[in-house]
């Protein structure tokens, strides 16, 4: 129904702000994030929302880019997950880093938002890692840049792995078991022996 709303800042509170827009105040439920970023009250402002209809009332969602927006659909697509969940995470890690912990298997980063556990990051993993449109994850070149890093990162770890005597098949298990636990390939390394040793 709506695509984004331009109106006045009139409040700005934690997690919603008010928008007047020709007249007509719009409570909008927003990430802490974009709170942090909005200019002051009185300047002109544009959202892009979303409008959550229930049983017993409406109610909008904003954002500041397509993108953000785009990733809160993507996320409250997945069962267990509703909007103020989605909000959440949008508040607990940005966009880029959100879409990137995603793609990338991150269940520490995604866990690290209020009320989402590890069973829950798995389940977003899960369903969203194949969705994650292509324009969120790599239009940033900060993303590409750390994918880069992770992919060079775990490359490095299963060569290490290899020379140290396991099998590639093995070795690559258990860099998968602990993925997303470290940055550096040592550590990388360490963590996988650990998880061979408990074989």
């Amino acid at each position: 129904m709506f695509s984004y709303l331009n109106g006045t800042l009139v409040e700005v509170g934690p997690q919603h702000v008010v928008l007047d827009v020709q007249g007509i105040g719009f409570y909008i439920t927003v990430p802490s994030s974009v709170a942090s970023k909005l200019p002051s009250r009185g300047s002109e402002v544009k959202l892009y929302v979303y409008l959550n209809v229930r049983q017993d009332g409406m109610e909008l969602y904003g954002f500041l880019s397509r993108e953000d927006k785009l990733l809160f659909e993507k996320l409250i697509s997945v069962s267990g997950i509703g909007p103020k969940a989605a909000i959440s995470m949008l508040s607990a890690l940005s966009s880029t880093q959100l879409a990137l912990a995603i793609a990338t298997g991150d269940v520490k980063a995604l866990s690290t938002a209020p009320g989402i556990g590890k069973k829950m990051a798995q389940r977003i993993i899960l369903e969203l890692r194949e969705k994650i449109d292509k324009e969120v994850v790599e239009s940033s070149p900060a993303v590409n840049d750390e994918m880069m890093v992770a992919q060079g990162v775990q490359k490095e770890a299963l060569q290490a792995l290899m020379a140290l005597g396991y099998q590639a098949v093995e070795a690559q298990r258990a860099l998968d078991m602990v993925k997303g636990q470290a940055q550096d390939t040592a550590t990388l390394v360490k963590l996988a022996l650990k998880a061979l040793d408990k074989r």
